[in-house]
């Protein structure tokens, strides 16, 4: 973390219509400025560039950001611009402007490298700014909504995605080896083997002894060892039958062994059905409550805008109707509450109805395999084909019931209405007594006999190990899985806890600094869920010994702010690894002196490292508490100012003044020249004031700063005329000055005054001849101004630092 800005440059952006330059080197800045002024323009201004919006504005749908960013004076073909160099990072310094193109406004950046644009991605995941009316933003946010906030931050989120893939992947396994019944599927291939070879068989050694039984009498000269010895005994004995009536009776059994598990299927099928039909029954009896999980972003939003005092009436602020504020916002908190248990229960609506669907899919794609035989087109096959048929559209109808939308106001058929019963599989009676007929013939053919036997216990044998391995194989998956998933949790957990402690800590450090010998203590963020979720966080702390929650129980508008603050700088602190400044835009406006006079301690104290830039428009504040440790630490110090020529801008360095002021009389331009001269004449003597140790009157907070030239320069003679004979002789040139009729007319707003270019040079000139009175025009001297700190104890002398101009001084 080392960025650092160099210079901010704003032109046509809020209320900046002229350029507004701030250059910081790399330093803090205090700024103060009145309210309308527009010092918001300069943090408007930061966050459009690294976010490319404005949070106070982009919540108000009816505003277009990129209008409303231009200031309203501009020319329409004005180009608007923020520009931001960095302290020694010359390749990520960059513009960004607003501009018309084809009467459409676009932006644009004027550094388009990688390394810029890293540094903007970087920069979006980091706490760069922070305005008043969302310091509450964390306090505000729902139980969920503060998780989601902090896992957001973090890229804690990123790891809650993968937990539920991972859970999505378990519940997936879990919920196929139900679909698949594989017991049902097992048992049925079995019963196949104990009508074909008489025995229960579940190793291949077993099954390879058992047909060597059966083809001993035949004398065929082949011994099965392996599984691949069965075909040749099959080809063998193929060659001896009748292949129309193996390949009938082949898909005869096959027929009837699919029937057959799905007939022991049924209590399996409707139990799962039945589940599905009780809570399409709750959700249907409850719609209202399902449609309301889709308000429920809506009303977190309006909740949000009342948090926010977006919406200040005490009125709804969707239908404008007369409602108290409280009121409403607790009407909302339990609409939500409501919300949370509906979308539980939908939840489990959703897996019950996903089940059936898988079930259904899966006992029509088996059905189908049957339909798809070649043989089930014969006329002898009629009667299967219809029977099969009926059943798919049985299914079909679960299936049917499974893809009804809840919402639909809809019913779906009772159990007991669509449910599959023995009548439906009475065509399976045919199949039989086909069997049985192609069986006789084939008693007068042993080999006939054997060739059906051996090949449909071949297949049923290999259907029940291919089951089985299936089984396993998902079996070994969802352990997996679940111990994956469980330890994934558990790490989680672990890790998230620990992070909150240390960053609770932080929080709480930062809180009772600011809030000393206060009851509220040890205020820290807790985690709230089952065993394997986290539904979300909330904060406690401990109130005069006893544990409370949430803090808005007991915190006052400024406590609750200064949690807002605290957990701001503890962010900044945890998660600002690129950016060394951030911008803290009016957060006192709320506190109490006490609190505000702490804020400022800790700012110095505990932020030393970063480069800060705080706007305010507290006077007193400004004045008597931030500025004087400002300027202990070398921070920049400004007002800023508003005119409707220039719009928002700071006050100008004596510099400038000059330099404006020597331009326009060179130019004869003295329209509105008289005030800069004043503010410039007000400098000059202040400055004198300070060095001689002048005695001025008192005056209250800015006041202070704000003396008018008449009394400076009463004060400065006085001082004079006790201490310095020798500067006494200087006065006629004071006297110039005190004596001038634009001295007593510049400084009214309202005068018929007006005077001519040769009286205003008159004027400067003795002005700048007062200068050169009490600074040094050596240009290698380092300490011009003639001041008692240079003051010589021996020869009882002011003077400036090189000794070159000085004047006798009595103390």
């Amino acid at each position: 973390m080392n960025t650092r800005i160099n210079n901010i440059t704003i032109k046509g952006i809020r209320g900046a219509k002229d350029s507004l330059e701030l250059p910081l080197n790399g330093k803090s800045i205090l700024l103060y400025g009145d309210n309308g002024t527009g010092k918001s323009s300069i943090s408007d201004s930061i966050e459009w560039f690294y976010t490319n919006r404005i949070s106070h504005l982009s919540s108000n749908s009816e505003i277009d950001l990129k209008d409303a960013l231009r200031n309203s004076e501009l020319d329409t073909d004005a180009v608007s611009e923020v520009n931001i160099s960095f302290v020694k990072q010359s390749d990520i310094d960059c513009s960004k402007t607003l501009f018309n193109k084809r009467e459409k406004l676009t932006t644009d950046f004027s550094n388009s490298s990688d390394a810029f644009k890293q540094y903007l991605e970087e920069s979006k995941e980091e706490n760069l700014l922070l305005r008043y009316q969302y310091l509450t933003d964390f306090i505000d946010n729902t139980k969920s909504d503060k998780l989601k906030y902090l896992s957001d931050i973090i890229g804690f989120s990123e790891v809650t995605k993968k937990k539920d893939v991972l859970k999505k992947s378990y519940n997936f396994i879990k919920a196929e080896i139900k679909n698949q019944n594989f017991e049902a599927q097992t048992n049925t291939q079995k019963q196949v083997l104990i009508e074909k070879l008489g025995a229960t068989i579940s190793q291949e050694e077993n099954l390879l002894e058992k047909i060597n039984e059966k083809i001993k009498p035949l004398k065929t000269g082949i011994e099965v060892t392996k599984m691949e010895d069965i075909d040749k005994i099959l080809v063998h004995l193929k060659n001896s039958t009748n292949n129309k009536l193996n390949k009938e009776l082949a898909f005869l059994e096959k027929a009837n062994t699919v029937l057959n598990t799905l007939k022991s299927e049924i209590d399996f099928i409707d139990s799962e059905y039945v589940k599905y039909y009780d809570e399409f029954e709750v959700i249907a009896n409850d719609v209202e409550s399902i449609m309301q999980t889709f308000l429920g972003e809506l009303l977190k939003i309006g909740d949000t805008v009342l948090s926010k005092k977006y919406h200040k009436d005490a009125s709804c602020p969707l239908c404008l109707q007369p409602k108290n504020i409280e009121e409403l916002r607790a009407e909302i908190a339990n609409r939500l509450k409501a919300i949370e248990e509906s979308s539980k229960k939908k939840a489990s609506f959703d897996k019950a109805k996903q089940l059936v669907n898988t079930i259904t899919v899966e006992r029509i794609k088996r059905l189908d395999t049957v339909l798809s035989e070649s043989l089930i087109t014969a006329d002898e096959s009629k009667l299967i084909k219809t029977g099969f048929v009926g059943l798919k559209e049985k299914i079909a109808e679960y299936q049917k019931s499974s893809l009804e939308r809840v919402t639909s106001g809809n019913k779906i058929p009772k159990a007991e209405i669509i449910k599959l019963s023995t009548i439906d599989f009475d065509f399976q009676n045919g199949i039989a007594t086909r069997i049985k007929k192609i069986q006789e013939i084939f008693k007068k053919d042993n080999s006939a006999v054997l060739y059906s036997n051996i090949s449909a216990s071949k297949d049923a044998f290999l259907k029940i190990k291919q089951f089985e391995k299936q089984k396993v194989k998902l079996e070994k998956q969802r352990k997996t899985l679940e111990i994956i998933y469980n330890e994934f949790v558990k790490k989680q957990k672990e890790g998230l806890e620990n992070f909150i402690t240390t960053f609770s800590g932080t929080i709480n450090e930062y809180y009772q600094y600011m809030n000393p010998d206060e009851p509220f203590q040890e205020i820290k963020i807790v985690t709230i869920g089952d065993e394997d979720e986290l539904n979300g966080i909330t904060i406690e702390y401990k109130y005069n010994g006893n544990w409370v929650s949430p803090p808005q129980k007991y915190f006052s508008e400024s406590h609750l702010n200064c949690f807002g603050l605290s957990f701001f700088l503890a962010s900044v602190n945890a998660f600002n690894n690129k950016n060394e400044f951030i911008v803290l835009d009016d957060v006192i406006s709320s506190f109490d002196s006490n609190h505000r006079k702490r804020f400022a301690e800790l700012i110095f104290e505990k932020f030393s490292k970063y480069q800060i830039m705080l706007l305010t428009h507290e006077e007193d504040w400004f004045t008597n508490f931030v500025s004087p440790l400002a300027k202990k630490k070398g921070w920049l110090i400004n007002e800023i100012k508003w005119t409707e020529d220039k719009g928002t801008h700071l006050e100008e360095e004596p510099s400038d003044l000059r330099e404006r002021i020597e331009v326009n009389l060179a130019d004869s331009k003295i329209d509105g020249l008289g005030n800069p001269i004043r503010r410039y004449l007000e400098h000059s003597l202040k400055e004198v004031a300070l060095n001689i140790e002048a005695k001025l009157s008192f005056q209250y907070n800015h006041s202070n700063e704000h003396r008018m030239p008449y009394e400076l320069i009463m004060g400065i003679k006085s001082e004079i005329k006790k201490c310095s004979p020798e500067l006494k002789a200087k006065f006629p040139v004071i006297d110039r000055i005190e004596s001038s009729s634009i001295l007593g007319n510049i400084s009214s707003h309202d005068n018929p005054f007006n005077p001519k270019i040769g009286d205003l040079k008159a004027f400067w000139a003795d002005i700048l001849e007062l200068e050169k009175i009490f600074i040094c025009e050596q240009s290698d001297c380092k300490r011009p101004m003639v001041s008692l700190k240079n003051y010589d104890t021996v020869a009882k002398k002011i003077r400036c630092g090189c000794d070159h101009t000085k004047y006798d001084w009595k103390k």
